[in-house]
């Protein structure tokens, strides 16, 4: 069994719990409540990483748990990297964060080894869907796809200032990435739900999934003007949503790496 996980979760409960304490009543002002938040944001990402790569470190090489692993590590790394750029804009320097800036470009990078981690760490566990499953969740995700595109990608395109290119080329990435991101993890958790194995993928899985709906709803809120820091409920639905995604992201690669492989059967390495 992985080494106390019931602390592991009681402690990701209590962060969560105070900041939404801290959302709703502002002891220290706005100012305070977005330190805290950008603060949060990184320290969890940075534990997502670290316990991300120790956990592929536990499997020997050529396995595709290690390069699943690894995968998210990667990923995990860069959007890490995108927090402290953005902490660094919003909180030391004082600036306004210029959409897209290049915080944004590496979020953007990030999504790639996000995804391909995931869509082989769920490959990796031998469980496969049926035909008919797979046909069922294509057309899902192109109807969503259609759906959202619809709705929100081309209105907020059609409402940009004239020469905003990079805005309407960053906002279709999040969309499609978010929306791929959801994908790839609902699949996954069709079949982590049970078994010793699929354990710390199924709190990665609802990492990437929190991560879809609050990425999504942080874009619709700042197209309508609606998201600012500690001004409405909104706002702060989604920067709790935010930051335990992340957490449940650590959760899961420190569930992993401090798993007992004796328990667990053997993976033969991928040819």
């Amino acid at each position: 069994m992985s080494h106390r996980p019931w602390f592991a979760r009681l402690v990701i409960l209590t962060i969560l719990a105070l900041f939404i304490a801290v959302n709703i009543w502002q002891p220290g002002g706005i100012r305070l409540l977005e330190v805290l938040s950008d603060g949060l944001d990184l320290g969890a990402a940075l534990l997502a990483t670290v316990f991300s790569f120790a956990a592929g470190a536990r499997f020997d090489r050529g396995l595709a748990q290690r390069r699943a692993w690894f995968l998210l590590g990667t990923g995990m790394a860069l959007w890490t990297v995108a927090e402290c750029i953005w902490t660094y804009l919003h909180i030391g320097a004082g600036l306004g964060v210029p959409y897209p800036s290049f915080a944004d470009i590496i979020w953007a990078i990030g999504y790639a080894p996000l995804i391909l981690g995931l869509a082989l760490g769920y490959r990796s566990l031998g469980v496969r869907l049926r035909t008919r499953q797979r046909i069922v969740a294509v057309v899902v995700y192109a109807v969503l796809l259609a759906a959202l595109a619809g709705w929100m990608l081309a209105p907020m395109c059609r409402d940009l200032p004239a020469g905003s290119w990079a805005e309407a080329l960053v906002g279709s990435y999040y969309l499609i990435g978010n929306l791929t991101l959801a994908f790839v993890a609902s699949l996954a958790l069709i079949v982590v739900w049970d078994g010793l194995i699929g354990r710390p993928w199924l709190s990665i899985t609802i990492g990437m999934l929190l991560f879809a709906l609050s990425d999504t709803a942080f874009s619709y809120a700042a197209w309508v003007g609606i998201y600012a820091v500690g001004r409405n409920w909104i706002s702060g639905v989604i920067d709790v949503v935010y930051l335990g995604a992340y957490l449940s992201i650590a959760l899961g690669a420190y569930r992993q790496a401090t798993l007992s492989l004796a328990d667990v059967p053997r993976i033969s390495p991928s040819p």
